[in-house]
């Protein structure tokens, strides 16, 4: 890769990047807009580049670079070119790149297009305050001896005010801004550090990016960073904001909407296929208005034109319901595998693996997310010790056969020679028949019995896991709580 290579068209083809900053986790706009890159490089045959800008090195931590790198890989979004590191390519880190920045930026002040400004301090922190013409104008010898004699004053590019600075967006169309908005802009503060805006228009340029998609927060950005790319000579990026990512209630997205991180998602247990398919959805939509998408479709249907101008919403409950059909599009074994991480610790000291496997399996159709399993198994490894106070006034109090079902069905149960779920659910019909029931009279007692509350998995296979002794024990408890004086 050439470094000083000053052309957006690049040779090599499509080239994107994603350059989060590691002063937080990667959160899901930012994973969204790593996903659009992702997507735009490889539907056209081009490069995916990760580029770290920890510049600011006092919120940046090593922790949240991690953070990102792991969120990326798990989601699937790999990188193409870096700095090996263990085999694999490693990131490009924006701090290791300033004495790259610094070598453009003393171009701009030899050229005669920035300048050292020596205003007073709060002044010259406003890129919009107008600054004295001796301070712009100084001849370049002069400038060099004030930054040798004071190295903490900033540098500033020289913009010509009342003129407009007017791009092509590919998503928002024309966008038009005076320069009387921007002001002579700093690019190297007075720590002697380059500006965001500075070096992300060097580590464009010189990694030969061809098109730029960011988050619609960054339009702010994009005019200062053209005046940049024209003092330089260098031909910019096409770019596209996306627009950004808004709650169900068309709130700015925070936490209660589901602003959090893509480690936090991977800890619930969402699958990484089902939340790429669910971040591809909000904002763009397919031409054929389909939902569900393997990795190859969404390489071939996606394109810019998908993008639309408005913010998209962040609907949890949709995340859940993808979840869900991707966790049952798991064979068996495989979601048996995945979710056994998320099984509880005591759950393993107090059963056997084969035992934890038939419970899990139980749930494949019911389960949104793998943490869920906990909340809704937890009564295959211990008893109730209350009851859902509803069902128990509905199915227990409200139903005159509730007694007589909790008595008789168990002490039948007992009877059978095998105790298997065939021949449990022969049994029930049965009784139920006899007894001129609803199967439903007959089996919600029990099961309210069983699990504290109305819902389970199928009441013939959760009976022939926990076992005619415990079945018969817990309805059982029940009965004394519903008889208490017999």
């Amino acid at each position: 890769m050439e470094e000083d290579s000053n052309s957006s068209t690049s040779p090599k083809g499509v080239r994107v990047r994603f350059a989060p900053s590691p002063t937080g986790y990667l959160h899901t706009g930012g994973a969204r807009t790593a996903l659009f890159n992702w997507l735009l490089a490889r539907s056209r045959g081009g490069s995916f580049i990760l580029r770290i800008e920890d510049t600011d090195e006092e919120r940046s931590t090593d922790e949240s670079t991690r953070a990102i790198l792991d969120g990326l890989r798990w989601l699937g979004l790999e990188w193409d070119e870096g700095p090996e590191v263990g085999g694999e390519f490693g990131p490009y880190f924006q701090s290791e790149r300033k004495e790259l920045h610094l070598k453009f930026a003393d171009q701009l002040l030899k050229e005669g297009h920035a300048f050292v400004c020596d205003c007073p301090k709060d002044e010259r922190s406003d890129d919009k305050a107008k600054f004295d013409e001796n301070c712009r104008e100084r001849p370049l010898s002069e400038q060099l001896k004030l930054l040798a004699n004071n190295p903490a004053l900033p540098l500033r590019l020289k913009v010509e005010m009342g003129r407009d600075i007017v791009f092509q967006d590919l998503i928002r169309g024309e966008v038009r801004v005076s320069t009387d908005e921007i002001g002579d802009i700093v690019i190297v503060k007075s720590t002697g550090g380059p500006v965001y805006n500075f070096s992300c228009v060097v580590d464009d340029a010189t990694m030969d990016i061809t098109h730029v998609l960011r988050g619609d927060d960054h339009l702010s950005n994009t005019p200062k960073q053209l005046l940049i790319y024209e003092k330089l000579g260098w031909e910019p990026p096409q770019f596209a904001h996306l627009p950004l990512i808004v709650g169900m209630d068309r709130a700015r997205l925070s936490k209660r909407h589901g602003a959090t991180s893509i480690t936090a998602y991977r800890e619930l247990g969402i699958l990484p296929e089902a939340l790429v398919n669910f971040l591809l959805l909000i904002g763009w939509a397919p031409k054929d208005d389909r939902e569900e998408f393997t990795r190859d479709e969404m390489i071939a249907a996606f394109s810019l034109d998908g993008i639309g101008k408005s913010a998209g919403a962040f609907n949890t409950e949709k995340l859940f319901w993808f979840n869900g059909k991707y966790i049952r599009s798991l064979s068996d074994e495989e979601y048996q595998r995945q979710v056994f991480e998320f099984v509880p610790r005591e759950w393993k000291k107090a059963k056997r693996d084969d035992y934890i496997a038939k419970v899990v399996l139980l749930f494949k159709d019911r389960l949104t997310h793998f943490a869920e399993i906990e909340e809704l198994a937890w009564y295959f490894f211990r008893a109730p010790d209350d009851y859902n106070e509803e069902a128990w006034k509905d199915i227990m109090a409200g139903n005159e056969n509730a007694a007589l079902v909790l008595k008789e069905i168990p002490a039948a149960l007992k009877a059978l020679p095998e105790f298997e779920c065939e021949r449990i659910e022969k049994l029930v019909r049965s009784y139920a028949k006899d007894k001129k029931l609803k199967l439903k009279d007959a089996i919600q007692p029990m099961r309210v019995a069983i699990t504290g509350d109305r819902f389970s998995p199928g009441f013939f296979e959760m009976a022939e896991l926990l076992g005619v002794n415990e079945v018969t024990k817990r309805c059982s408890t029940a009965l004394a709580k519903l008889n208490p004086d017999d």
